[in-house]
């Protein structure tokens, strides 16, 4: 965070991203938040997020790794290196003057435009060793405050379900508006997201949560997770309002801990490693029978050779297992798939594979000669999430070519290879 603060070119809501990213990275720049948290922490839209985010990256100050953290969510590294090569901002406030020594300027890697804010500016550079040439770029110097609350209160929100109450200017010794603006942002902190609440009104619930006491608020914004987990591990769909949760104090029927039950289904993002392993763990079933061939496909098979092998294959992969074709269709639009907490304790080893690799190449062609249904992976995404000790183990269950049908039916058309691979 020193880093960030002292030496990224950035400003804004870019700033306050790449400073929530350095808040949760470890001494290397790693870290693995995800979207709505990044959100939450940074006071911004999940849209806003996602755009600062592609800033940052086309500039060189971090790099997004897709589905390469926990679980499959996105490993984010900051280019410290890149970062520290840059000025010092209060070395080049020094140096300014503190004067607005030159207009702002366009960075040459992200096209974007510092406006001037009505605060210092000064300017620096950064060797570029590849062209012989310096860099240069413009920055909006802004001092921290020493008080926090100051910084709260220039945050604005327009989504604030709770205006001011008619507060005037206090006295520098009454605190009372200060504290009422950090305790609507802690209260919108914790309703943001609640389930099934999204665009309804929280007055109801904003003047249940005035009513408790500091400690009261403190155990129901850190048991609010847990209470919507024991919901859900109870069968229970449906999310009270959050004014329910205040004035009846649902929290507390949360235990100081809670025992998670094996067979406790959580989401697993696609192509991630909980999502690869749940589909491999499917596939050690046996495939169910497909349906009688087409006349045309029987008289391929009963001809033998390798057009029967490969018909064989393909009718297996195709219909074998209609829960895993499910599940690899789905990922082709972005959507996971439930998984059991159990699968989650016992991951093998896994390993990043980029699509386009030999490694990923080695588990299709093994996958395909197998008879068994293997990924198809979008544009978007450039790495899979597989075992480190490669297909042979997962390639091999079912291997053997089922027998030929003893009789011709209409059955249902034949899926080709590329449909199901």
């Amino acid at each position: 965070m020193t880093t960030v603060w002292m030496k990224a070119p950035v400003e804004g809501g870019e700033l306050l991203l790449l400073l929530a990213l350095a808040d949760n990275a470890n001494d290397d720049g790693i870290a693995f938040p995800s979207v709505s948290y990044l959100a939450r922490k940074a006071r911004m839209t999940g849209r806003n997020v996602q755009l600062c985010l592609r800033k940052l990256e086309s500039k060189g100050l971090m790099r997004v790794i897709p589905n390469a953290g926990m679980s499959g969510t996105n490993k984010y590294r900051l280019e410290l290196k890149t970062i520290e090569q840059f000025r010092n901002v209060q070395d080049s406030a020094e140096d300014a003057g503190g004067e607005n020594i030159s207009p702002p300027k366009t960075l040459k890697s992200g096209g974007e435009k510092f406006s001037p804010g009505g605060e210092a500016h000064f300017t620096g550079g950064v060797k570029n060793d590849a062209q012989g040439g310096e860099a240069h770029f413009t920055l909006t110097v802004i001092e921290p405050s020493d008080n926090l609350s100051d910084a709260h209160a220039r945050v604005r929100e327009p989504d604030d379900p709770c205006p001011d109450s008619g507060h005037g200017s206090a006295s520098p010794d009454e605190e009372q508006p200060e504290d009422r603006r950090l305790l609507r942002r802690a209260f919108q902190a914790l309703v943001n997201g609640w389930p099934g609440f999204q665009g309804m009104s929280l007055e109801g619930a904003w003047k249940q949560y005035q009513a408790l006491t500091p400690q009261e608020r403190q155990d129901a914004a850190r048991r609010k997770d847990a209470w919507i987990k024991l919901l859900r591990s109870q069968g229970k769909d449906h999310t009270p309002a959050p004014s329910t949760y205040f004035r009846d104090r649902l929290w507390e029927a949360v235990p100081d801990r809670i025992e998670t039950p094996a067979s406790a289904q959580q989401m697993a993002a696609p192509f991630g490693k909980l999502w690869s392993y749940h589909v491999l763990k499917l596939l050690k079933a046996p495939p169910i029978e497909p349906p009688p061939p087409s006349a045309f496909i029987r008289q391929v098979i009963e001809g033998g050779g390798e057009a029967a092998r490969r018909a064989i294959r393909d009718r297996k992969a195709a219909y074998g297992w209609p829960q895993v074709n499910r599940i690899l269709e789905t990922a082709m639009d972005g959507r996971g798939c439930a998984a059991s907490a159990a699968e989650a304790a016992e991951l093998p080893e896994m390993e990043a594979v980029e699509k386009n690799s030999r490694t990923f190449d080695a588990w299709r062609i093994a996958f395909t000669e197998a008879g068994l249904p293997f990924m198809r992976v979008p544009d978007q995404v450039q790495f899979v999430w597989l075992p480190k000790a490669g297909p042979a183990e997962w390639a091999g269950v079912g291997a053997g070519p089922s027998p030929a049908p003893a009789a011709c039916g209409p059955g249902g058309p034949r899926a080709r290879a590329s449909e199901t691979a």
